[in-house]
């Protein structure tokens, strides 16, 4: 072996090391984007299940306080403003019933287990004041029930609520409700300490053994993702070696074909064979070429050379010659380029961007119709400034569905047309990756068969 054939032998070698180095190190990286967003999407899951079981059973338990406080009160109001000792009035054999009521004074005794959730032992544990107003002074204070609230702070909590109107719900740990007949209001308030407490105490457990569980299904998604995911890495890295290394292996034929027609051309002259032999060749070379380029992107080794450049003489630069492309495919191409438009990105991906989307503009636009590009400079607030460029264009008919899918690979809005304007699909896509990677954005809308590609760096 010579030293020359040595030479080219370890070379290929380092070569094809680095290329496996570079591959295995953008597999891992995915591999961790993709586990992040698994974990990601799987945990805000099981939050909002979590989140929607605590919240739907602690309402219930808030519910159900409240409306075992509400029977209370409903008991206390129908005993007259008081709960009589007695389950039922007591009468003699031969007294008549009516009578035996107006005996027992203004209260009037009634069976607890007619209010639901009341028992035969609820008179004698349910603890109750009331204080009745007129014309917002306090008139009476009954406090025999309760022992915690003396009559001047009952009185004080009542005529706090008078004065704003409130008829029902909580003051502090009291439940209450008020009746109003003229000029006189009875406010009747019930403890419910005891049930405050116990559903504090089950909103904290809930709480608790929830985060305890959700850290648990944590930890168990965590480890479980590599398993899940590792499938999708092999695959795409399996597709992204094939297409890498499907573009050099086809690059290589592709010069051969093409020196070997031009050979052709200089023995034989130019015919209309050669020269499609020559456009075919062009056009599966720039094809390889966006395929690698994506393949890159997705790797996140496009290799960009970020510079603040004068964006308004790149894209004039880059547009200029597709002038006389326009006129010769029947169209007209006008430029609104705005001077002194700057912007931090690299000079050769913004002219790639141009000459796509203008490319795809003089293919596909109408015959005879005039293609718009401009170039802005817009503010994104905050003092932070961005460019916009702009390429919109006359069509015949307009692609159904979601406009969005132009930007898809190999996604053509009418392949018949496309198969004669020599569209491949990868153009759009590559405008949407470089966009992105200089942390902008690539969309496109329509109106009136006139459809516009927006573009910011």
């Amino acid at each position: 072996m010579s030293v020359r054939a040595w030479w080219k032998h370890v070379t290929e070698r380092f070569r094809a090391t680095f290329r496996s180095a570079g591959r295995a190190n953008s597999a891992d990286a995915l591999g961790r984007r993709l586990r992040r967003k698994f974990i990601l999407v799987a945990m805000g899951a099981v939050t909002v299940v979590l989140t929607l079981i605590i919240a739907g059973i602690n309402v219930v338990n808030y519910s159900h306080v409240c409306k075992m406080a509400d029977a209370r009160l409903d008991y206390i109001l129908a005993g007259k403003g008081g709960i009589d000792w007695e389950e039922e009035p007591r009468t003699d054999p031969g007294q008549d019933v009516g009578a035996g009521k107006a005996a027992a004074g203004d209260r009037v005794a009634v069976r607890a287990g007619h209010f639901e959730g009341m028992t035969a032992e609820s008179p004698f544990d349910t603890r109750y004041f009331t204080v009745t107003l007129v014309d917002g002074q306090v008139v009476d204070v009954n406090t025999a029930r309760i022992a915690a609230v003396g009559a001047k702070r009952a009185a004080r909590i009542a005529m706090g609520l008078d004065s704003k109107g409130w008829t029902s719900g909580f003051s502090g740990n009291y439940r209450y409700t008020a009746t109003v007949q003229g000029d006189k209001t009875t406010y009747v308030f019930v403890d419910c300490s005891r049930e405050l407490a116990s559903f504090h105490s089950f909103l904290s457990a809930s709480v608790a053994i929830s985060c305890i569980g959700w850290l648990a299904v944590l930890a168990i998604v965590t480890v479980a993702s590599g398993a899940v995911i590792r499938p999708m890495v092999e695959s795409y890295s399996k597709q992204k070696r094939f297409i890498t290394d499907a573009s050099h292996e086809i690059k290589t034929p592709l010069a051969v074909i093409d020196a070997a027609n031009e050979v052709q051309e200089i023995e034989s002259g130019e015919s209309e064979w050669t020269q499609s032999i020559h456009e075919q060749v062009a056009r599966l070379t720039a094809l390889t070429e966006r395929l690698v380029f994506l393949a890159r992107m997705d790797e996140g080794s496009a290799g960009f050379t970020m510079a603040s450049i004068d964006l308004s003489e790149a894209v004039d630069k880059a547009a200029a010659p597709f002038e006389s492309v326009a006129v010769s495919r029947g169209k007209r191409l006008s430029m609104s380029v705005a001077t002194g438009v700057r912007a931090h990105a690299d000079a050769a991906a913004v002219t790639q961007v141009v000459e796509l989307l203008l490319d795809n503009a003089t293919r596909y636009a109408s015959e005879g119709s005039v293609i718009e590009l401009s170039l802005r400079a817009v503010s994104r607030g905050a003092g932070k400034g961005s460019a916009e460029l702009v390429v919109s264009n006359a069509v015949d008919s307009l692609p159904e569905g979601d406009l969005d899918r132009l930007f898809d690979r190999f996604y053509r809005a009418d392949v018949s047309r496309s198969s004669k304007t020599g569209g491949s699909g990868v153009g759009l896509s590559v405008v949407r990756a470089i966009a992105e990677a200089h942390g902008g954005s690539a969309t496109v809308s329509s109106h009136d068969h006139q459809i516009t590609f927006i573009v910011r760096f």
